[in-house]
């Protein structure tokens, strides 16, 4: 026998193999130029074949002794031994490698990183000089994205395929504090089977744990492996269930078709409704994406969703029949860097049928399909889209009223070349709508109450939601192209008052022949008998107008103080055709210190502020210590001349106890409070101008304090009998979020309504997520929006292990 050794030295070698270059680089290094040299060189041709490290990669050994036995070909590593090779990078204490048997045994606390990342460590390893095929005893191995295998022992091989014996797989860390603690979740498996070729993982015997506690046992299941983003496979169920549904499981199949589309079929058989099915496509471009999306169910039992009744009477109406599905898409593309065109659209059998299956995607109450393309300048903004509003409830005659946009333009450009000094900012604003129904729903939710004064009481104890108005909508064409230009420049003199003058010009051209039915407002000049407009024409508006503010600076040691008095005067004419024309987009009107300086207080384009108009206020900044701030403004509105566009009556009702509707408005008035200490308050109000009486209040709080964030809103509408509000309405909304640990959060949230002593809407629930698993337990229960009486319930349930599975359940309680 000959060997020989050396002390602690690193050693280089290469060729195309690790075994040859294993050997031919110790025995370069150890036996210089010993005649065995030749036939170490000689071996790398020959063994250079089918190894899993690319060709021509160098070998690095470093270890405190090498020893070289050239009778029995074998080369000893001891003391500290590092080796790099094609990727490969392994530590341990003593390594073995045996040329004639072509294995490599390392042993004491072994690490082997792979060439893709994943780090492995053992109590010994025994594989062939390519690390394709072994043994491995005490088996750990994590992964890139931080996934954990382990096992007593585990076999390697044939190619890329990993066999663990009394196997445990996890995407969880241990517990630094605790590391004898089970982690969060882990799945133990009498074996498991990672073949890397083929991306995917076997697990034969399986049990899922959770918090260490059994949760599940299968035969058998398998999950592509923690490498792969997409691959085709069943994935994990989902559990539904509601009152007219019954109980249902959803089995989703994913197929990854390409690199850039894929498909989602998935069935649901429901123990009430028979078999849904589903179908979702999507693809990907450089530029965007889009999906097509389908559903469809015959139902064993339609009548079911036939429940939304007063008194006998369906309001659902036309309850959907037995056959009953939807068509979905959406897409979005980036022409260029600054235009986008997309589209969201669903079509359906009847307007719930999203809603009640809970079809991914479509299940919003309020859902808006359109098609649109905006684009974004430097000073400019475009925006195209056709619309058609879907609102998934019960009730149909909510969703019959909805109109059809074709289309809306809106366009802005501010030119930024000064002119006379000032800005000019160009608007243009294109509406074209149809609608083709008009809503009696009104009427029919009063017949069994009584109309007094177009008033739908409550003297009979009818149940209505004191929150909510329903107006009529008029049914028709209706068409309005706008544009706009208008000059501004601020001046400061050397007093330091700044002033403001504006001019600007507004043109409509509009046709409208639209009608409505049974309008239930009483005494108010439309009557009871209907409306019919048939109106085409041009109307414009030019406008004159001058803001002042002088503000104050006053400074102390610990505080600065800012109160700025401010004057605005605008002047024009009347609004032409004031209340002839439809109102679709201008119903929404709040005055508050938020508009009480603007120069149109509608909030669309469907009417117009005419007449001349002065606004006066007083606002008030104040910093005081480290971080405490108050900001407040009181103010008042008058009409000076003219026709008061707030008393016109149009087909909307906007304007009437709005606070605007009288020559001299009511008070308004805000004040925010922000503190360091997390606590923040906040209140506006609207008060009457002669007794100064609320008429409208908002009153708002949070604190946030270390793990706790709350929220409280109280709102007060007074009285307005001509929307059908005889009294005045009270509500408040709390919510509030509290961290227990860095990993547990409960959470919940009320709204409340004073006046009918009703809960709104509840919900509250608890929430558990760490860097593998979290989970989501809910519970909501919403009021109906037009009766107190009816209300619907749902708990629901998310859970998500990471790269294993997600999975949710939810059931609704339906109307109560």
């Amino acid at each position: 026998m000959t060997a020989r050794g050396i002390s602690r030295r690193t050693i280089a070698g290469g060729r195309s193999a690790f075994r040859s270059a294993l050997l031919a680089g110790a025995a370069l290094s150890a036996l210089a130029l010993a005649p065995s040299v030749a036939h170490a060189q000689a071996s790398l041709g020959e063994l250079g074949a089918n190894v899993s490290v690319p060709a021509g990669s160098q070998l690095f050994l470093e270890a405190d002794t090498v020893t070289y036995d050239s009778d029995r070909s074998v080369v000893t590593a001891a003391g500290g031994v590092q080796i790099n090779y094609g990727g490969y990078k392994l530590v341990a204490r003593n390594i073995v490698y045996d040329q004639a048997s072509r294995r490599l045994v390392a042993s004491g606390d072994v690490e082997l990183v792979e060439p893709g990342g994943n780090r492995i460590y053992a109590d010994s390893i025994d594989v062939t000089d390519d690390f394709a095929n072994g043994f491995v005893e005490a088996l750990r191995i994590e992964t890139p994205d931080n996934t954990r295998f382990a096992a007593g022992q585990a076999v390697r091989g044939p190619g890329q395929r990993t066999t663990f014996e009394q196997g445990v797989y996890t995407a969880c860390e241990a517990c630094k504090q605790h590391p004898e603690r089970p982690p969060t979740w882990q799945v133990k498996a009498r074996r498991i089977v990672w073949d890397q070729d083929r991306k995917v993982i076997r697990y034969y015997g399986a049990r899922l744990e959770l918090f260490g506690a059994p949760l599940a046992y299968l035969p058998y299941f398998a999950t592509p492996d923690p490498t792969v983003k997409r691959q085709s496979g069943l994935l994990a169920p989902s559990f539904k269930s509601s009152s007219k549904t019954g109980f249902g499981v959803r089995i989703p199949y994913y197929f990854a078709l390409d690199d850039s589309s894929d498909l989602t079929i998935a069935g649901t058989p429901y123990s009430k409704q028979g078999f849904l099915a589903e179908a979702e496509y999507r693809k990907a471009f450089e530029n965007g994406y889009f999906t097509l999306q389908t559903a469809g169910i015959s139902q064993r039992d339609p009548t079911a969703f036939d429940d939304f009744r007063y008194d006998g009477v369906s309001i659902n109406q036309d309850f959907p029949g037995e056959n009953r599905g939807m068509v979905g898409t959406t897409g979005r593309f980036a022409l260029s860097d600054r235009w986008t065109f997309g589209w969201d659209v669903l079509a359906q059998s009847d307007n719930n049928f999203s809603n009640n299956y809970e079809i991914e995607n479509f299940n919003r109450v309020y859902h808006t399909s359109e098609i649109y393309l905006t684009g974004l300048g430097d000073q400019s903004f475009f925006d195209l889209r056709a619309q058609k509003f879907d609102v998934q409830t019960q009730n149909r005659l909510t969703q019959d009223v909805q109109p059809y946009v074709l289309p809306t333009l809106d366009y802005q450009y501010i030119d930024e070349n000064p002119v006379l000094g000032g800005q000019v900012t160009y608007d243009v604003n294109v509406t074209n709508l149809r609608r083709d129904a008009t809503s009696p729903g009104y009427l029919l939710l009063c017949q069994s109450a009584f109309i007094e004064n177009g008033v739908c009481s409550t003297a009979n104890g009818f149940p209505y939601r004191t929150d909510v108005f329903r107006r009529n909508s008029l049914e028709g064409d209706y068409s309005r192209a706008t544009t706009q230009a208008e000059w501004r420049r601020t001046f400061t003199t050397s007093g330091g008052l700044l002033l403001t003058p504006s001019l600007s010009a507004r043109a409509d051209v509009y046709r409208a022949d639209m009608s409505a039915v049974g309008y239930p407002y009483g005494n108010l000049p439309l009557g009871l008998g209907g409306v019919d407009v048939d109106e085409a024409g041009l109307r414009g508006m030019a406008t004159a107008g001058l803001e002042a503010r002088y503000p104050w600076l006053i400074e102390t040691s610990n505080s600065s103080h800012v109160i700025t008095p401010i004057a605005q005067l605008l002047v024009r004419p009347d609004e032409t055709a004031a209340g002839r024309l439809p109102n679709e987009d201008a119903q929404s009107l709040v005055f508050n210190a938020g508009n009480l300086f603007s120069e149109d207080k509608f909030s669309g384009y469907d009417r117009i502020e005419g007449g001349t108009r002065a606004n006066v206020g007083v606002q008030y900044s104040g910093v005081f210590g480290a971080g405490y701030a108050i900001d407040a403004l009181i103010g008042q509105s008058f009409h000076l001349a003219g026709e008061n566009p707030y008393a016109q009556v149009d087909y909307a009702l906007v304007g009437f106890e709005s606070g605007l509707q009288n020559d001299r408005s009511d008070y308004v008035s805000a004040i925010t409070l922000a503190t360091p200490i997390g606590v923040s308050l906040g209140a506006q109000g609207r008060f009457d101008k002669d007794s100064l009486d609320v008429n409208r209040a908002d009153l708002m709080g949070g604190v946030s304090y270390k793990r706790l964030d709350t929220s409280v809103v109280y709102s007060l509408i007074g009285a307005q009998p001509t929307y059908g509000f005889p009294v005045d309405r009270h509500q408040v909304t709390t919510a509030a979020t509290l961290r227990v640990t860095d990993q547990i959060k409960t959470f919940g949230s009320l709204s409340y309504d004073i006046e009918n002593a009703q809960i709104i809407d509840r919900s509250f629930g608890v929430g558990y997520a760490d860097e593998c698993f979290s989970l989501i337990a809910e519970y909501k229960n919403t009021s109906d929006r037009y009766n107190l009486t009816s209300a619907q319930t749902k708990v629901m349930f998310k859970l998500s292990l990471r790269t294993l599975a997600d999975a949710d359940f939810g059931y609704g309680l339906g109307s109560n």
